[in-house]
């Protein structure tokens, strides 16, 4: 029996490589997009949580509510726009990256807003909107408890304070 004495790799065996590592690399971008879609909607559930414990404290010690709209500064802590208050000290040094406005309800309801405008994230909020106590702000400044029913791939999600 001959031995073959071949060295180095064939053509089809490099070209399956190449289209085995092209698949594997497609799936992880895929994944990729998911987490951080994911990431950045836990990022917004948590900062309507940090905000709406800043309004709660901002009324103990004021009897008042917080109304406006919280933005960045230069210092990338929270100031509301209209300067009627600064929740920057119940917030410590959180950093907000989206802004989000204070606003009156119905019945003396309060809520905190965030505009979301990617579809993939407001998906993943529609989807948690239950568990973690969001509602959504339609185009005629009406509320909605049950994000899940709604059609819409973009809008104001937020969070009741009282």
């Amino acid at each position: 029996m001959k031995k073959s004495m071949r060295k180095g790799f064939t053509l089809v065996e490099l070209l399956i490589v190449i289209v085995v590592i092209g698949i594997l690399s497609a799936m992880m971008m895929l994944s990729s997009t998911e987490a951080v879609s994911s990431a950045r909607a836990a990022d917004i559930i948590s900062d309507l949580r940090n905000l709406k414990t800043a309004a709660l404290a901002w009324y103990a010690d004021n009897l008042d509510y917080v109304e406006g709209k919280v933005q960045k500064n230069s210092k990338n802590f929270a100031k509301l726009s209209d300067e009627k208050a600064d929740v920057q000290k119940y917030l410590g040094n959180e950093g907000l990256k989206d802004s989000y406005t204070f606003s009156e309800g119905k019945d003396t309801d309060w809520y905190v807003w965030c505009n979301v405008t990617d579809a993939k994230v407001f998906e993943k909020l529609k989807s948690r909107a239950k568990t973690v106590g969001l509602v959504l702000m339609g185009s005629n400044n009406t509320t909605s408890a049950d994000l899940s029913a709604t059609t819409s791939t973009t809008g104001s999600v937020g969070m009741f304070i009282r």
